[in-house]
C-alpha cells in the first residue's frame, strides 16, 4: 500500500477507519495519441467505499511560484481520469484510467490526481471518528524525445544541481567522495523539474560528487570539484 497523501477527521471519539489503497502513485504518460495508465483502487474493508477524483494542474513546478490549480471548466480538461467516481463493494478493486490530451508539448505538463475516500454511514453504537486517508498521484505528460539535463554549477563555495532538460528527474542520493572507498552522504535530495536546480548541502571540495538519479530509468553521475 502506498503512502496516504493526507488525512481527514471527521466527527468525535471512537475512530473508525475508511480503508482504501491505490497499486501506484507515479505516472509517465507521453503527448501522442492513446497516452494511458491504469491506477487501480482497492477495497480492503468490509464497508462499501465511495471514491471520488480531483485533478489539479500543477503551474510552475519546483519553483518558488509554484500553484496547483483545480481543473473544474470542461475546457481547461488536458487530463481525463474515468471514471470521475465509484463505489467499491467490500473487497472490489476498480481501474480508474488516466488519459493525456496535450499533444505536442516542448516541455513535459505536470499534474496531480487526488482519488478520495467520500464519508458514508458510520456502523456503530457510540459516537465515532472517521478517519478518511486520500491518495494523490503525480502525472507526468512528457514531450516525444524529452530528456533531462543535470548539470552540476559551481556558484563561489557551493554547488548546486540543475536541470536544464525538458523533463523532470528525481536527485534520490548525492554523496560526497574523496576517494572510491570514502564518501559520504550528503542531506541533498528532491525532485529537479524541467528549468530548476537544488542546493548540494555543506560546501563539498576536492574530490567528486556522485549523484544517483531516478526517472523512468535510474543512474548514477559522477561530478569532479574543483578544489
Amino acid at each position: 500500500m502506498k503512502k496516504p497523501f493526507l488525512l481527514l477527521v471527521l466527527l468525535l471519539a471512537q475512530p473508525v477507519m475508511a480503508s482504501m489503497s491505490v497499486d501506484k502513485i507515479l505516472l509517465y504518460l507521453q503527448d501522442g495519441p492513446s497516452a494511458r495508465d491504469d491506477v487501480v483502487v482497492s477495497n480492503p474493508d468490509e464497508e462499501t467505499l465511495y471514491v471520488q477524483t480531483e485533478i489539479f494542474r500543477v503551474d510552475n513546478p519546483g519553483r518558488d511560484n509554484e500553484k496547483r490549480v483545480r481543473v473544474i471548466n470542461p475546457e481547461e480538461f488536458k487530463l481525463l481520469v474515468s471514471p470521475a467516481k465509484a463505489v467499491l463493494a467490500p473487497g472490489e478493486r476498480k481501474r480508474f484510467r488516466v488519459m493525456a490530451l496535450d499533444r505536442d508539448l516542448e516541455e513535459e505538463k505536470v499534474y496531480r490526481v487526488t482519488f478520495k475516500p467520500v464519508v458514508g454511514d458510520i456502523q456503530t453504537e457510540q459516537t465515532a471518528l472517521k478517519i478518511l486517508v486520500a491518495y494523490q498521484a503525480l502525472v507526468f505528460v512528457q514531450p516525444e524525445g524529452g530528456a533531462y539535463q543535470v548539470d552540476l554549477i559551481a556558484e563561489g563555495d557551493s554547488y548546486r544541481l540543475s536541470n536544464s532538460g525538458n523533463i523532470n528527474v528525481e536527485v534520490v542520493e548525492v554523496r560526497h567522495c574523496i576517494s572510491e572507498d570514502e564518501c559520504e552522504k550528503l542531506d541533498t535530495a528532491g525532485r529537479l523539474y524541467a528549468g530548476t536546480s537544488i542546493d548540494v548541502a555543506g560546501k563539498p571540495h576536492s574530490g567528486e560528487l556522485e549523484v544517483l538519479l531516478r526517472g523512468k530509468r535510474s543512474q548514477r553521475v559522477r561530478f569532479p570539484l574543483d578544489g
